[in-house]
């Protein structure tokens, strides 16, 4: 969204004056469908139309490019007519707001002609990729949505097998006769399997939230350094477990082996410091950028 608002910023005159000509040559018959539809003929990045009649009431349903809406035939549109003006001329450009139908960056265009107003409501990424202002490309969107869903749900599903595996380990721990070390041993990897499963399932979710379901354009390092961080406490966690259940180990077998557990430890902490320090550029990078 910031960056589509950026670039219209930047051009905003060119783009305002595009979608001017493109309601000035677009005069329907009538209000009926076929008419008010011809506007996405030549229009890729209209996205609804409807007229409202003098009175701010709107005269026609929803048309969309393959959906009809009937619901808001008759509605009342005077509370967004009140910032409307037609003094200079009869054509007036709305400022970007996100469409409560889809989500997506939007301008409306407003036409006053023969008595009645001409709504059309735009979808500025397409509107920006006609007029060669972005870079976008919706069949490589399509393939990269397909690619991240299947990756997102086969995480998912390792995930669960993890979860439950540890589960499983801590259910026959439980009605299983074990020594106390291997009651330890066996606490221990559930946990760690559990966390994992979480963690790794925290990724898929992200994945498929970002990537499928709400498509971001802007893909800003923000996001990134939030789904890495969370990774990473994660994976800290386990390592820390796995930490303790080392020197466990240790204290009830043989002490001499006690500085590897000083190398692990020592190698958990210098992730936990990288990882703060990397969480700390990463908050002031996105503090300068605004």
């Amino acid at each position: 969204m910031k960056r589509i608002i950026a670039i219209y910023n930047e051009h905003k005159n060119s783009i305002q004056f595009y979608l001017r000509h493109t309601l000035a040559h677009f005069s329907p018959r009538s209000t009926e469908a076929k008419d008010l539809r011809r506007l996405f003929e030549t229009e890729k990045s209209a996205e609804v139309v409807y007229a409202v009649n003098t009175a701010f009431i709107q005269s026609t349903p929803s048309y969309g490019r393959n959906y009809v809406d009937t619901e808001r035939e008759g509605a009342d549109k005077s509370f967004y007519f009140q910032w409307v003006s037609f003094d200079k001329e009869s054509i007036h450009i709305s400022n970007p707001y996100l469409h409560p139908m889809n989500g997506r960056p939007t301008l409306t265009a407003v036409k006053l002609e023969e008595g009645r107003y001409v709504v059309a409501d735009f979808d500025m990424l397409r509107l920006l990729e006609s007029l060669r202002l972005i870079e976008h490309n919706s069949a490589f969107e399509k393939i990269n949505k397909a690619v991240m869903g299947s990756g997102g749900i086969l995480l998912g599903s390792v995930a669960v097998f993890l979860i439950f595996y540890g589960a499983m380990i801590f259910v026959r721990m439980l009605f299983a006769p074990h020594s106390s070390e291997e009651v330890m041993h066996e606490i221990f990897t559930s946990i760690i399997s559990i966390t994992i499963g979480l963690a790794i399932y925290d990724l898929a979710k992200t994945l498929i939230e970002n990537e499928v379901l709400f498509k971001k354009i802007d893909y800003g390092s923000n996001l990134q350094s939030k789904v890495l961080s969370k990774f990473l406490t994660s994976i800290i966690i386990a390592l820390s477990i796995e930490s303790l259940m080392a020197v466990f180990k240790i204290v009830l077998d043989d002490y001499s082996k006690i500085i590897n557990a000083f190398y692990l430890i020592t190698g958990v902490t210098m992730l936990i410091v990288g990882t703060g320090i990397y969480n700390r550029f990463s908050e002031r990078k996105q503090n300068e950028n605004g």
